[in-house]
């Protein structure tokens, strides 16, 4: 019986048949991991036939990284279910990572006789026969794994580092840019490109691929080397082999007039080119135009300080704790310590900042940006320049709704955004906003919702805003908290089951798959199943919504994984990794760290996923598999997750899927992402309040 417990054996077997398994399965959500293991294997001795408490004891240890016990765990399963593929395939994969070769191939091999087209199996053989060297059969097995999974971005990585190992490389340039038209934000296949173009001599494509790692992942420390050492070696200016996007002429919307159509709502404070944290960007040197023309007006003194003709560029710089205006003809028109608005000349008219080098934000650097409404701008300390976008909720709601869906997506799935958006809002600018203290109720990024201005309006999403104008969500007749994210990867989690996001009771676990579907939360081993595999959900949605936000996979080395938890945490050497507690729908809520020098536990959701390699992790929906040399030594880290984002509140690409795969209106889908909630109308009042921001 493996010393368990009796009192605990009793808990486990009172519950009777269809709930035995319930007290194990909670210590395993705990993270309690050994114990898990300990009541699955009391389970399995209670039912001697049943593999499933065996194969569950063995997800628990392996999990707790306990590989030599897992495996043993599977054997005994296969006693029991000897014709199961996925058991010899996960056999396999326990024994490749403890660089037993030849038993993992016959693992593998056995799978695949039991089932001809086993997808893990095929990458298993394939990563064998890579490690011994054998090139011929390692491609043939990739590419069996590739016409098994042709959307999934990591089979063309995997593809490329072999194609690496094997001297390759114009087949791994090949094979890396492929796995970035599936998934542009794979940083780990940006880097080895970058170096293949290196080699080759192509200096300027290789400088392109390390600023795109930069974009993704600030401060990498191999990008930000090998850009200053191939500076010298550019043959084109950085703004010529990175062009910014130009605009050139007014967007001309048809057939919506979105201006003529909405009625005057709120005016809310937007704080632009803002980072990971809503704070701003360093705006040290600024560029603004507009096609109507603009004025510039002091806030406190209401003096009008300059007209800015049409398509006349002036530019803004810090200087010292001042705003110098500046003329295209170079006269200085002020230097401002207080706050200056610039306003269009028109009605209906907006303000172009034109992308330029000189500034230290990105934001500023890579594209023009236009905005409606007007442009604050102040000294802002040791950010430079603050800028803050001043725009009626409505107008605002344009520029985020396709800034966070993909306009071409099903209608009432961008209905539902704009509504969600809206209800954000509302809850944002309540008592002067999470960022009171920085000037604005808002920021422009994923901290609290992206808006990327006018330039990015599209009609369908315009259409949708006008069409649910007014419109939110509440519960109990408050605003609801409409929490939404990229993809949820099969499961949303509710919000309770994460560190600091409170416990509404709209915001649930539950599949996301069709509504008239049950599914009940998965054990661990169906569970990684389900992660590793390429399930139905209404967020696996081909064609409208990228394979890559669904299903993902890194492989990280063993010194750069030490190398960056030590910048957040000094545990010294990584010894091992272990997600611990998770949510019923999979996502790990609790991270442990092992160190030579000490260990972490890691718990807030930002930084379970900051941590795992240079660029995020794009959501906690993740297993890892440690891979290591014959010696035990840490090789690399393989791992394998699906969804962007928190997972909480609405899957935006679920969304899609319900308006598009079933038909559902957009409060249909609000009520199946936000059980219990109702939509309202509400009618904007102005009021001037003291203090207000």
């Amino acid at each position: 019986m493996r010393g368990i417990n009796i009192s605990l054996l009793f808990l486990l077997l009172q519950s009777g048949p269809g709930h035995c398994a319930a007290p194990a399965y909670e210590l395993y959500l705990k993270g309690e991991l050994l114990k898990a293991a300990t009541a699955y294997f009391a389970l399995a001795d209670a039912a001697p036939e049943n593999p499933r408490p065996m194969l569950n004891a063995a997800a628990c240890l392996k999990q707790a990284g306990r590989y030599y016990e897992a495996a043993a765990a599977l054997v005994r399963a296969l006693n029991r279910d000897p014709q199961n593929p996925d058991i010899y395939s996960e056999l396999g994969w326990l024994r490749f990572h403890q660089a037993d070769y030849d038993g993992a191939r016959s693992a593998f091999e056995a799978a695949i006789r039991l089932r001809e087209q086993h997808p893990r199996a095929e990458l298993g053989l394939a990563s064998v026969y890579s490690n011994l060297d054998e090139k011929e059969k390692t491609l043939e097995h990739l590419d069996k794994y590739r016409r098994l999974r042709p959307d999934f971005a990591g089979v063309d990585y995997i593809l490329a580092w072999n194609y690496m190992n094997f001297k390759m490389h114009k087949e791994a340039e090949e094979a890396l840019v492929e796995a970035l038209r599936k998934d542009p934000s794979f940083t780990e296949a940006r880097l080895p490109l970058a170096g293949i173009y290196a080699r080759q001599g192509k200096f300027n494509e290789a400088w392109n691929q390390y600023y795109r790692v930069l974009d993704y992942a600030p401060g990498h420390p191999v990008a930000s080397k090998m850009m200053k050492v191939l500076e010298g070696k550019l043959t084109k200016q950085p703004e010529e082999i990175r062009p910014p996007f130009r605009i050139t002429k007014p967007l001309v919307m048809e057939p919506l007039d979105a201006l003529a159509s909405l009625s005057s709502s709120v005016k809310i404070r937007v704080g632009i080119g803002t980072g990971t944290t809503g704070k701003q960007g360093r705006n040290n040197f600024l560029r603004i135009k507009s096609f109507e023309g603009l004025t510039v007006t002091g806030k406190a003194s209401g003096k009008v300080y300059a007209a800015i003709p049409p398509d006349e560029t002036w530019t803004l710089a810090e200087e010292g704790d001042k705003v110098k205006l500046t003329a295209a003809d170079g006269t200085v028109y002020g230097r401002f310590a207080g706050t200056i608005m610039v306003k269009p000349a028109k009605a209906g008219g907006t303000v172009i900042f034109d992308a330029t080098s000189k500034t230290r934000n990105p934001w500023f650097s890579g594209a023009d940006r236009q905005y409606r409404g007007y442009i604050e701008f102040y000294p802002n300390g040791s950010r430079g320049i603050g800028v803050v976008n001043v725009i009626e909720n409505e107008l605002y709601l344009l520029g985020v709704v396709p800034s966070e869906v993909a306009p071409q997506w099903p209608y009432e799935s961008l209905k539902a955004q704009a509504v969600l958006a809206r209800t954000q809002v509302l809850i944002r600018r309540a008592r002067g906003g999470q960022h009171k203290k920085d000037g604005y109720h808002l920021c422009d990024g994923q901290h609290c919702q992206a808006y990327k201005g006018k330039s990015n309006e599209a009609n369908t999403t315009n259409r949708a805003v006008v069409d649910t104008e007014g419109e939110i969500l509440t519960y109990h007749g408050r605003p609801a908290y409409t929490f939404y994210h990229s993809n949820c990867g099969g499961w949303i989690q509710a919000s309770k089951e994460v560190t600091g996001w409170g416990d509404s009771p709209y915001l649930v676990t539950k599949p996301d798959i069709a509504p008239d579907k049950v599914q009940a939360p998965l054990d661990p081993w169906e569970h990684h199943l389900w992660l590793t595999g390429n399930p139905e959900a209404n967020c696996n949605y081909p064609g409208r919504v990228r394979a890559s936000e669904f299903r993902w996979m890194k492989i990280i080395r063993h010194k750069d994984m030490t190398f960056r938890v030590n910048m957040e945490y000094p545990v010294g050497e990584v010894v091992d990794i272990i997600p611990l507690r998770r949510s019923p729908s999979g996502n790990v809520n609790t991270m442990k760290i092992v160190g030579r020098k000490r260990s972490v536990t890691v718990t807030k959701e930002h930084m379970i996923r900051n941590i795992l390699g240079f660029s995020s992790l794009k959501c906690t929906l993740f297993e890892i598999e440690t891979n290591r040399f014959k010696n035990g030594k840490v090789r690399n880290y393989w791992l394998y997750g699906g969804g962007w984002g928190h997972a909480i509140g609405m899957c935006q690409s679920g969304a899609a899927g319900l308006a598009g795969k079933y038909d559902k209106s957009y409060k249909e889908i609000m009520e199946f992402y936000f059980p219990g909630t109702n939509l309202r109308r509400i009618k904007y009042v102005k009021k001037a309040k003291s203090g207000e921001l």
